[in-house]
């Protein structure tokens, strides 16, 4: 990166982005109040970083842009922050968040950070180029940027929205920045302050820490004492002792878990073990797509897998039991993690499908290994079953299985054990890509004609037996609509009263 106190340097902007700034440049053209880029868009400017999100400030009503911004466009427009004129215009490829304020200068040195804390006229953008020298930066943001640290512009800044104290550390580990040793100080100092966030906001926050892959992020996130105030229920984990068999503790384990997932997930790497036990684990060609999937809003398969990786031990503290012969177990820790999970999502208030997704994840995360008995693959009916328990998390519950084998065995990882494991998580995964196959062709009978062949009452028995059929017909035990019936006459001990075919 060129040396941004260079006052000659040009800040590039991408064509679709310098279209959309100078429709802007010319709706306020006509009006007495200065348009400024600030904040967010600018750090990312600099850094070369894309980025769909751009920050404006006004002198004057931030309402009133908003409302100029949406007409123009036709776009939703959202309230943020009515209080503090804070509002979103909501556009096909950008999200506009434009504040209104009286003095630029003082409107930047009450924000968050240094590298936040810049400006520039809107007017000076031209031809797609901006001008360093244009930037305003009052507590000297761009060195900041330069020497890639987080440095916040007062020492009151986690007191006045603690929202922040989760910001600097999601900023830290998705720019691949440090923080400062003041600020640092000042997190752990204000720590406490992120419970009295609101769950939603918390939330967000959450998420885009979750998208990051930096190693080593969640080990800050507890050593600065915000994780275990965000996750207060993680207390009991922390250096709770495991078996042999594990290499970490409880918390660390599942932090470890994280990182585990990011490298099967090709986000970053296992530093544990050769590279080949990762590259040899069985993805389908749809396996990227499925886990950048959208659960709800910003939200994805991927991100919340990660939020299960982190909380699928949580319960092991309480369930705690050692058997006469000295074994520890924590019997039942998946159901009741499962149910606290559910407790804690619902107090940052993720989405019902959201806590679903990770309730199954949390509660069937060892049923991957239980499915071969005495060391057989799962059979067809219990692969069939298992996407029929978990529906959307089965795939990921199979990948964060593999997480937790690695985060258990960290450096000790016996070879043969996570090859049967991985073979497992294949066998399963093409089992099921095979059951689809068959079970693709339409329905080989309905509930209607069971009714009427079997003479049988309506109700959930007729769910159960079409269940059976489904189950058996993606097992390949049945192929067609007579087999299906002689099946169900089996299953009920008769025999149909009408013609089967």
């Amino acid at each position: 990166m060129k040396a941004v106190t260079n006052k000659n340097l040009l800040l590039r902007i991408d064509k679709k982005t310098a279209a959309l700034l100078e429709d802007l440049r010319r709706l306020f053209s006509e009006e007495a109040s200065e348009v400024y880029l600030v904040g967010g868009f600018l750090r990312n400017l600099v850094l070369k970083k894309p980025t769909a999100d751009i920050d404006l400030c006004i002198t004057g009503s931030g309402q009133a842009a908003s409302a100029k911004i949406s007409g123009y466009f036709k776009a939703t427009q959202v309230v943020l922050d009515a209080e503090n004129d804070v509002f979103r215009v909501i556009l096909p490829a950008f999200q506009l968040d434009i504040s209104g304020t009286a003095d630029i200068t003082a409107n930047l040195t009450r924000r968050d950070f240094k590298l936040n804390a810049m400006a520039a006229p809107l007017s000076a953008v031209h031809q797609g180029n901006l001008p360093i020298q244009a930037i305003i930066d009052p507590t000297q943001g761009l060195p900041d940027i330069e020497n890639r640290v987080i440095r916040v512009t007062s020492a009151d800044v986690f007191s006045a929205d603690p929202i922040r104290l989760l910001r600097a550390i999601r900023l830290s580990a998705e720019l691949g920045f440090a923080l400062d040793g003041q600020t640092q100080s000042l997190i752990a100092a204000h720590a406490a302050l992120i419970s009295t966030v609101a769950g939603e906001r918390v939330r967000e926050e959450l998420l885009k820490l979750l998208e990051t892959s930096q190693p080593g992020i969640w080990e800050k996130c507890l050593e600065l004492g915000l994780l275990l105030n965000i996750f207060p229920e993680l207390a009991p984990c922390y250096r709770h002792p495991q078996p042999y068999e594990h290499t970490w503790d409880v918390l660390e384990h599942s932090i470890k878990t994280i990182y585990a997932l990011d490298a099967i997930l090709g986000r970053s790497v296992w530093p544990y073990q050769n590279p080949e036990i990762i590259t040899e684990i069985y993805r389908e060609s749809g396996f990227e797509k499925y886990f950048a999937g959208k659960i709800s809003g910003t939200s994805s398969i991927r991100t919340l897998t990660k939020l299960a990786a982190l909380l699928h031990d949580i319960a092991k503290p309480q369930t705690r039991s050692t058997d006469p012969d000295g074994r520890i177990r924590f019997t039942g820790h998946p159901l009741e993690g499962s149910r606290l999970s559910s407790q804690i999502l619902t107090r940052l208030r993720f989405s019902k499908k959201e806590i679903l997704l990770v309730e199954k994840m949390v509660c069937y995360h060892l049923r991957p290994v239980q499915m071969n008995p005495d060391g057989q693959l799962p059979s067809p009916k219990a692969v069939y079953r298992y996407f029929r328990d978990l529906s959307e998390a089965a795939a990921a519950t199979l990948y964060l299985s593999l997480a937790d084998h690695l985060a258990t065995d960290g450096p000790n990882l016996m070879v043969a054990n996570w090859q049967e494991h991985v073979n497992i998580v294949a066998h399963i995964l093409s089992e099921q890509k095979k059951q689809q196959t068959r079970l693709t062709p339409k329905r080989l009978v309905t509930g209607t004609d069971l009714i009427e062949h079997f003479s049988l009452r309506p109700g959930p028995r007729i769910r159960t037996l079409l269940g059976e059929i489904a189950e058996a017909q993606a097992a390949g035990e049945i192929k067609n609509r007579q087999e299906a019936f002689k099946f169900i006459s089996q299953r009920l001990g008769s025999k149909p009263e009408n013609n089967l075919n």
